[in-house]
């Protein structure tokens, strides 16, 4: 069985193991265990339990041990099976001890606020009685409005998962080649399979502040953003950056002030300042990037999605919370 102290003894293999430092483990532990014991306390008393509290087999691993199977399963995306042996438990065991600890860890994180789903009607475009929107055209403005740290940098990112099933009574989608019983929709023209997105929002800093809920099928940038809730939650003053995935935002939203890529235009180039003005933004755009670069270190982020897509959000939030962890912790070293 792998042990736990053991694996403290050994700081640097234990962080590139599980993501975390051993002080950095101990301190979420503190932070983890008195909402385990309320979420565990609800779950006894929970309507319809037929045993009385107490009744019943105790757990074999304690909540340290859990917390390292959970974050082993997060990093490295073991399966089940693997993690049985590691730790002398069946699979299923250890598939109920890491979906039954995902929704609490995320609690005792400093995670990024999260909708459980895509609103139904995604943000419309305001008529032409609207004001007209400000958007940042010409280097000289670009200088004017960039001291300021009132700004947030969006993107999406997609995970490959398994194709849908094909529930009972509904009709096949077109068939694609050599995979007849796929739903063609549900698959990623630009990824080349089935996918799962998401949208991450950062501060130029590097913190996450906000994910949009899963996205089970393909679907635009904007799209996205328009469904996730997210303008309607930034205050009026707060500038927003996309890439050229989400041009024509300032369209959809003429109250918030943002920052896009200008695109090269059919048969034609873009001038000098043009392309000096999209180097800039992309220098403030490349936080994002490395934010996605630091979440699928987390290979239960970026490998094939083996999970229920019901369950692909928080397992987001977790690896978002511990991502942002990670961020506080290089912010105060620091500022030593």
């Amino acid at each position: 069985m792998l042990r736990l102290e053991k694996l403290k003894s050994r700081a640097r293999s234990f962080e590139r193991l599980v993501g975390l430092t051993p002080v950095e483990f101990d301190q979420l532990l503190i932070e983890l265990e008195p909402l385990w014991e309320q979420a565990h306390r609800r779950s006894l008393l929970r309507a319809g339990r037929a045993r009385r509290i107490g009744a019943g087999n105790t757990f074999k691993l304690d909540l340290s041990q859990r917390l390292l199977v959970t974050l082993l399963y997060l990093r490295q995306y073991f399966t089940m099976h693997v993690l049985g042996i590691l730790f002398d438990l069946d699979a299923a065991n250890v598939c109920r001890n890491i979906h039954g600890l995902l929704p609490v860890l995320e609690q005792a994180l400093p995670a990024p606020l999260r909708p459980r789903t895509l609103q139904a009607k995604p943000d419309e475009a305001p008529g032409k009685e609207a004001k007209k929107p400000r958007r940042i055209r010409s280097l000289d403005e670009f200088l004017e409005v960039f001291p300021e740290l009132t700004d947030v940098v969006v993107d999406g990112t997609e995970q490959p998962r398994g194709q849908p099933k094909v529930k009972k009574g509904q009709k096949l989608g077109k068939q694609a080649v050599g995979r007849p019983r796929d739903k063609k929709r549900f698959s990623s023209v630009k990824q080349g399979t089935h996918t799962l997105k998401t949208q991450v929002t950062v501060t130029p800093e590097g913190q996450i502040v906000h994910l949009s809920a899963t996205a089970s099928r393909p679907a635009h940038d904007m799209k996205v953003l328009r469904r996730s809730r997210l303008m309607t939650r930034l205050p009026r003053h707060v500038r927003v950056w996309g890439d050229r995935g989400y041009t024509g935002l300032e369209k959809v939203y003429p109250d918030w002030e943002t920052i896009v890529p200008t695109k090269r235009p059919k048969n034609g180039e873009l001038s000098e300042e043009q392309r000096e003005l999209n180097r800039l933004i992309s220098k403030v755009r490349i936080t994002v990037e490395n934010v996605m670069n630091r979440i699928k270190k987390f290979r239960a982020c970026q490998a094939f999605f083996r999970n229920q897509p019901s369950r692909h959000g928080v397992i987001w939030g977790c690896v978002a919370g511990l991502v942002n962890l990670r961020w506080q912790r290089r912010l105060h070293l620091s500022t030593l």
